[in-house]
C-alpha cells in the first residue's frame, strides 16, 4: 500500500528562491531513496496564504519513507545556514479517491 506524504510549508515572503533551492536539495536526495515513487510541490494562488507550498510525495510504505529519512537527510535539514520557514509534515492513507470518468 503506497502512502502520501503532505508537507506544508510557512516561508516568510521574499525567501521564495531561497526557500527553493534548499527544498530542491532535499527533494534531490530523498528521490534517490528506495521507495520514493513521485511528487508534487504546490504553491498557493493566494499570496497571504499561511502555508504558501505544499509538498505532495508518494511513497511504496511508511517504512521507506521513515528509512529515507536517515543521516543524511537529518544532515541537510540541520545546515547551519538553512532558509526561514516552518513546516507540518504528515503521513497520509487514501480512505476514498474518485475521478471524472470520459
Amino acid at each position: 500500500m503506497s502512502i502520501t506524504f503532505i508537507n506544508l510549508f510557512d516561508v516568510p515572503a521574499g525567501t521564495d528562491e531561497e526557500f527553493m533551492r534548499f527544498w530542491s536539495s532535499v527533494n534531490e536526495y530523498m528521490r534517490a531513496k528506495p521507495g520514493y515513487l513521485s511528487h508534487r510541490m504546490h504553491r498557493s494562488l493566494a499570496p497571504e496564504a499561511r502555508y504558501r507550498y505544499a509538498n505532495v510525495v508518494q511513497w511504496e510504505s511508511p517504512e521507506a519513507w521513515e528509512a529515507a529519512h536517515d543521516d543524511g537527510f537529518r544532515a541537510l535539514v540541520t545546515a547551519p545556514d538553512l532558509p526561514e520557514f516552518t513546516s507540518v509534515p504528515t503521513l497520509f492513507e487514501v480512505i476514498h479517491a474518485g475521478s471524472v470518468e470520459a
